[in-house]
């Protein structure tokens, strides 16, 4: 019995003389190999992060814009427009009129919509006399020479 337990001790002993530890070069590579696993999920989280502001800001426009809209339908200007028909009879229409809106002031039409834009900057906001709300913004990317940072929403007051 005192045997066996001799030979089983040789033998771990053997299997712990062929293990060796890794070496700094598996080391670096495993290290290398795990590095741009984390940058990939870095560049993921950026990626969504300004998916999110760009979403954010439409959300925040559209609202606004129609918001407006619904104050524009709700108290417009009236005004009686006369037509000929083809027997040269009068005709007599009530139409409405947003001329007291308009705007061409980026600064005053966003005032007027009360627009709060997140990581990006109000290019442009016209209120045009029929009603038409345009408004443009842009400069949330990271770099600021895309051209497809630009982003605009428009909607007349006519539109249901």
């Amino acid at each position: 019995m005192f045997q066996q337990n001799i030979k089983k001790t040789k033998y771990c002993l053997h299997a712990y003389q062929l293990q060796r530890g890794t070496t700094i070069v598996e080391a670096i590579v495993a290290i290398f190999v795990l590095s741009f696993g984390v940058l990939a999920l870095m560049l993921a989280q950026i990626t969504a992060v300004n998916t999110s502001i760009n979403a954010a800001n439409q959300s925040e426009v559209t609202r606004a814009v129609q918001n407006y809209v619904e104050e524009m339908r709700s108290y417009p200007k009236l005004t009686i427009q006369e037509k000929l028909d083809g027997q040269d009879n009068k005709i007599q229409s009530i139409a409405k009129d947003y001329s007291q809106y308009a705007t061409d002031n980026t600064a005053l039409c966003a005032n007027k919509l009360d627009i709060h834009l997140v990581n990006a900057n109000l290019n442009t906001c016209t209120i045009s006399a029929d009603g038409q709300i345009k408004v443009t913004w842009g400069g949330q990317s990271l770099s600021n020479n895309d051209a497809s940072d630009e982003f605009s929403y428009s909607l007349t007051a006519g539109q249901s």
